[in-house]
């Protein structure tokens, strides 16, 4: 097995027609898009027609930005999206105007470039069989024809639009297996049309894939958070596309398969779909104890919490279990250390969790994981901690010992939530809300790994980042900070920070990041 999708094969001789076409189309056109770039860049220094200047500037660049990496230009894609986002910010228009007019240059240096470059496309050969029905919106009818072409030859029956307004009627009359959403759209944009599938009892299993532009951390959590499976930043490698369409797919038939099935499934339903996706993913298996009359009361907590894509049953009339895809050691720990104490704030006491956690599919045996979650349960209790992996060790006063975490920040709400979150994972932690105390901290406790902000009093990040150089035993460094320039993450890498993460920030992302670097 090669991971990749049923049908999906190598196509290297030759571009599909269409896309050749579009390619082509985009190559004769590509003067006058940007002269038309540096015309309206231009008007929109002018006060009376800036702003109308800068939307349209705007919308052009989406357009380049999300069509040039999909037929070879990755390089002009990735300029376009540097002034796409500088049009997005209106109090960078004037600041930065030379920057701006710079970056345009630098589009017709890059095409000029990359259009010498032989290209092929790599993408899905059908093998006869349909693999489902993808409904398609995209307003740009060059990415969506080009989408739809390598999506048709993988094996899938497509259907586009170019708006969002008409998502939700065609998806009840056609049912597709997945819905493939741009963000930016007339009309509905792609978060109001996953809001509304996503509302709908009907439609609500169907899996949401966006396919955007807009990559930085908030869009991605805010199409996550909307119930999105999969969320990918355009332009997208085809291949790419194809196995996560697979995967997501595959869990759409899952879920098919239960159809009909309570909330929360039987001991015999739950080992069986369980078998199955250990077997194709790394995974966490969870066991849950609590008393007899508290069980039914729990599982229904437990179901609100949980995401789609986990799976809930019933082991016996005292004990719970979770299957947490994807997610393993210090996440799948924190996540269910998390819904224990969502429990205990509902009144349901004393609960405890043990956790097996298989890093790749295959690795583990279902039976085998579960006696392992039992014997980690076993210790949870002993030792009165709400959750416990196994094989991680425990010291005398009753802490999961995974590690010693520095904290350094002076936002007091920012320490709060890592704390809690690293707490929560098993991590021993010391807080510092300066950059001396911290440096205190490095030199006499030697934690494992520092999370240090780079704006701190006494002493900021980076010198804080060169003063450890001269320590003996320098722990892993991850620097999270608001401060995103490309410049101030080189200098923090060149520092000899491990890890950087920019704020707004995802704490689970943060967690499994940790979790790497104190391996």
């Amino acid at each position: 097995m090669n991971g990749r999708p049923a049908g999906f094969s190598q196509v290297t001789d030759a571009l599909d027609p269409v896309i050749e076409e579009v390619r082509m189309r985009f190559i004769a056109d590509f003067p006058l898009r940007c002269d038309t770039a540096a015309g309206l860049l231009t008007q929109s220094q002018d006060t009376a027609t800036g702003a109308e200047a800068a939307q349209s500037l705007l919308s052009l660049t989406h357009r380049m930005a999300g069509l040039a990496g999909i037929i070879g230009f990755r390089r002009v894609s990735a300029l376009a999206s540097d002034l796409e986002g500088m049009m997005a910010r209106p109090e960078s228009r004037g600041r930065e105007y030379e920057t701006a007019r710079s970056l345009v240059d630098a589009l017709r240096a890059a095409f000029a470039d990359e259009v010498a470059v032989p290209t092929s496309h790599t993408a899905g050969k059908s093998n006869g069989v349909t693999l489902g029905t993808i409904l398609i919106a995209e307003d740009d009818d060059d990415q969506r024809s080009v989408v739809s072409t390598c999506l048709r030859e993988a094996g899938y029956l497509v259907e586009g639009l170019a708006s969002g307004d008409s998502v939700l009627e065609r998806a009840r009359a056609i049912r597709p297996s997945v819905v493939l959403l741009d963000v930016e759209m007339p009309g509905l944009d792609g978060y109001s049309v996953c809001r509304q599938l996503k509302a709908d009892a009907t439609l609500a299993a169907i899996p949401v894939l966006f396919l955007t532009t807009r990559t930085r951390l908030d869009d991605r959590l805010a199409g996550l958070t909307l119930g999105a499976d999969d969320y990918l930043a355009k332009p997208v490698d085809v291949g790419e596309l194809l196995i996560r369409l697979d995967r997501v797919r595959s869990r759409f038939e899952a879920r098919s398969q239960q159809a009909g099935a309570t909330s929360v499934l039987s001991f015999e339903e739950f080992a069986q779909v369980s078998r199955s996706r250990i077997a194709q993913s790394a995974a966490s298996l969870v066991l849950i104890r609590l008393s007899a009359e508290e069980l039914r009361v729990a599982a229904a907590h437990v179901t609100r919490e949980i995401r789609r894509t986990d799976l809930a049953g019933y082991y016996d009339r005292s004990h719970l279990l979770l299957l947490l895809p994807g997610l393993s050691g210090p996440v799948a720990s924190g996540r269910t250390a998390e819904l224990i104490a969502g429990l205990a704030a509902e009144g349901l006491e004393g609960a405890a969790a043990g956790l097996s956690c298989s890093v790749t599919g295959g690795s583990k045996a279902f039976e085998t994981m579960l006696v392992e979650a039992d014997q980690a349960l076993m210790q949870a209790r002993l030792f009165g901690i709400p959750a416990v992996v196994h094989g991680e060790k425990i010291d005398r006063d009753g802490v999961a010992s995974r590690g010693f975490v520095l904290l350094a920040d002076d936002d007091p709400d920012i320490i709060r939530i890592l704390d809690a979150q690293m707490r929560g994972a098993g991590y021993r932690t010391s807080l510092a809300f300066d950059g001396a105390e911290a440096l205190a901290v490095l030199e006499s406790a030697r934690p494992d790994v520092a999370i240090l902000d780079l704006m701190m009093p006494k002493m900021g990040g980076f010198d804080l980042l060169a003063r450890l150089k001269s320590l003996p035993a320098r722990p892993k460094v991850l620097v999270l900070s608001a401060r995103g320039r490309e410049d101030d993450v080189t200098r923090a890498f060149e520092l000899g920070a491990d890890d950087y993460v920019t704020k707004p920030f995802n704490p689970q992302e943060l967690l499994a990041r940790v979790a790497r670097l104190s391996r």
